[in-house]
């Protein structure tokens, strides 16, 4: 065969490999995400998770004191509270939920 030929050739089958071949890469990973998100406390999960679930309670810390205050849609403050996952604060499905999670209600 002419050499041209056979490095088209394997370049043809690089190529055709099937996108199950990347599974095992891709979960490796995810798990790697989820240890490193669980064991530092960001949150990054379960953020995502409540992102999806279209969650809308923000559970909210203040710089200041620390105090975990959860505000609900509609509140005074709840369109200016940014929740920044990273630093511990976190979206809630419920206010059952939050409080559950040991955070206070606003305005209290």
């Amino acid at each position: 065969m002419h050499p041209k030929f056979a490095e088209q050739r394997q370049g043809d089958r690089r190529r055709n490999l099937p996108l199950v071949s990347a599974i095992p890469g891709l979960i490796l990973v995810g798990a790697v995400f989820v240890a490193f998100d669980t064991l530092s406390d960001a949150g990054l999960v379960a953020a995502f998770r409540a992102a999806v679930q279209n969650c809308q309670v923000k559970g909210n810390i203040d710089l200041a004191d620390g105090t975990r205050t959860y505000y609900l849609p509609g509140e005074d403050r709840y369109t200016a509270i940014r929740i920044h996952p990273a630093e511990g604060e976190r979206w809630f499905c419920s206010e059952e939920q939050a409080a559950a999670a040991g955070w206070r209600k606003a305005g209290r």
